[in-house]
């Protein structure tokens, strides 16, 4: 073979390869467009027929029950393989070098977690798309019978379009492999990822009609005199996180002594649907709640609570408090009992309700709509330990990218003390 048919020979095989890719990008995009469409209308439909109020609340218990057995039943019986916390069963894959998946779960867990957030599970669906986006890249890896290292990039890059689409923010799903995942990726693997969680992004954005899951106030100036507040917020993120830390993982400890499948669905899905009643706000991904607080409607997160009978206007402050208590519990009942969904969103969730009591409690320090967006990034970056990832991904989701520095302070004091109070290594 001479010199010029060995240049079209690689120009050839390069462009296989991003063929390849954008084909794995452009699926998983709307596999992530589908779920979010099957998590709606999996809500709609449950949530349509409950009677709202304090009876609603009691079938909220009994629907959580049920969601999270049918769920559990279904992953034992059907499936027959783990769907439970995605992401540390991706980690494991990429440290043995398990590079493929089987066919199967790229459809899946998509179903079990629509069918888990619609009944109430409260937590959110990357891991779940994270699974599904590696699957779909390992398969599309290996139809075309690429090699089986090729095969393991193509799921650690598929896992974070996964992320990149389901969140719409590209440079998120690129540090969800490198920070989350801990995956050594070389300059071309790197290329390989960016191209894959930009096209998977843009595929999710164009089918959702370009519109942002949060929307924020444009045109948010941060000034000299918030940095004073951000660096407070930014403690109280990371003594947040390590509470949260410690709840979830006392609530799993205790949820993985019991041997019985069943009761252990039973018991997950009960503590849950009391939480749910106690605190309706904590139903499914919250994102409606987010976009209340956001448009400074507070009443949201108190509609129909434990604390209905209050005529105060420290109701939303009491409310908010009860809801960052109970996240971390609710959040892991849902994942660690039987149900299939992921453990991002419900740090963005309690991030957003702890800056929006911030900003409530002290309205001269930050307003509510920055406060909010640096309280996502602080508790997701203390709480999940992937400081850029969190960084990047809320100025996406949010389009802020104007606040860039306050959410750097916030997230780097957050990871910080943090890190500190869970004894954990920097």
């Amino acid at each position: 073979m001479n010199l010029s048919q060995q240049y079209w020979s690689l120009i050839r095989l390069r462009a296989g390869l991003v063929a390849v890719l954008g084909l794995a990008s452009v699926v998983i995009g709307f596999a992530a467009w589908f779920l979010k469409w099957l998590i709606s209308e999996a809500h709609d439909l449950i949530h349509r027929s409950f009677v709202h109020g304090w009876l609603g609340n009691m079938v909220l218990i009994v629907t959580a029950v049920l969601t999270i057995l049918i769920v559990g039943w279904y992953v034992r019986k059907i499936v027959k393989i783990p769907l439970e916390h995605a992401t540390e069963q991706l980690q494991v894959r990429l440290k043995e070098g398990k590079g493929y998946m089987p066919l199967r779960l790229t459809i899946s867990s998509l179903f079990a977690t629509a069918l888990t957030l619609g009944g109430g599970g409260s937590a959110g669906a990357e891991g779940p798309i994270a699974f599904t986006g590696g699957a779909i890249g390992s398969n599309i890896a290996r139809l075309f019978r690429l090699p089986s290292q090729t095969m393991l990039v193509f799921m650690a890059c598929g896992a974070g379009a996964g992320i990149a689409a389901i969140f719409k923010s590209p440079i998120g799903g690129m540090f969800f492999t490198i920070e989350v995942l801990r995956m050594q990726l070389g300059i071309k693997a790197v290329i390989m990822l960016g191209m894959m969680c930009l096209v998977s992004s843009l595929t999710t954005l164009a089918l959702s009609g370009f519109t942002p899951d949060l929307a924020v106030k444009a045109g948010l100036v941060f000034e000299w005199n918030m940095v004073i507040p951000a660096i407070i917020l930014g403690v109280l993120c990371g003594i947040y996180s390590a509470y949260y830390t410690y709840t979830g993982s006392v609530t799993r400890r205790k949820i993985g002594q019991i041997k019985s499948p069943v009761m252990k669905n039973t018991l997950s899905g009960l503590t849950l649907g009391i939480l749910l009643a106690a605190f309706p706000a904590l139903y499914g991904e919250g994102y409606g709640v987010l976009a209340d607080l956001a448009a400074g409607k507070l009443e949201a997160v108190s509609e129909n609570s434990v604390f209905w009978w209050m005529h105060s206007r420290w109701l939303p402050a009491v409310a908010m408090v009860g809801i960052l208590l109970a996240k971390g519990i609710a959040c892991t009942a849902t994942n660690s009992g039987g149900g299939v969904a992921g453990s991002f969103t419900p740090t963005l969730f309690a991030g957003a309700v702890l800056g929006s009591l911030f900003a409530f409690l002290w309205p001269e320090g930050l307003s509510p709509d920055i406060a909010i967006v640096c309280g996502m990034a602080g508790a997701m970056g203390g709480i999940i330990r992937a400081p850029l990832m969190s960084v990047f991904l809320v100025l996406e989701m949010t389009s802020c990218n104007s606040l860039l520095m306050p959410v750097c302070i916030v997230v780097a004091l957050s990871f910080t003390v943090s890190s500190l109070l869970c004894r954990r290594d920097l």
